[in-house]
């Protein structure tokens, strides 16, 4: 399984890239898994009440439903990187995208807002490219750089680099 992280802070495009590749992605046969680092506190909305919501409250730390096309699980305990990671790498997924979890070692992207964000280019490892709806801040940087207002024209090269650059 090819993995790919999509960094950069709150508002810089992160899930519009995500969604934007994994259309790519799907349409030429790979199988996509993502995972989203809730960052902003707190827990992830589980939505309305379900039964297997109910079987949460009731104690249990793992529920699951299945569906005619969707299977979906629930862990209500935490796990770190790693262990979500091997958790996918036993799923049939042959990429998985990474929105977040800046600091993790993986092959990534990142995306700048303003200047104050591209000191995330020389912090954080494994940066493959930067992308900003701003191309201007991007002038001058020792990674290749991509604008996302033209998402589509990147697409293919975006696809080419995390295909070249992600472990397997």
């Amino acid at each position: 399984m090819q993995i790919c992280q999509i960094a950069g802070y709150k508002n810089s495009g992160k899930t519009t890239l995500m969604n934007e590749l994994i259309g790519y992605f799907f349409e030429t046969g790979v199988r996509v898994g993502t995972l989203k680092h809730h960052g902003h506190g707190g827990e992830p909305d589980l939505g309305k009440p379900t039964d297997s919501r109910q079987h949460l409250d009731s104690g249990a730390v793992m529920s699951g439903v299945q569906g005619e096309t969707i299977s979906q699980f629930t862990l209500k305990m935490p796990l770190d990187l790693d262990e979500l990671v091997q958790l996918y790498s036993s799923m049939p997924v042959d990429l998985l995208l990474i929105e977040g979890f800046k600091k993790a070692a993986y092959p990534k992207f990142v995306l700048v807002r303003n200047s104050e964000d591209l000191m995330l280019i020389d912090e954080l490892s494994n940066v493959m490219a930067a992308g900003s709806w701003d191309t201007a801040l991007l002038d001058g940087l020792n990674v290749p750089v991509f604008d996302l207002h033209r998402m589509q024209e990147n697409l293919p090269w975006l696809a080419a680099y995390i295909r070249r650059c992600s472990n397997e």
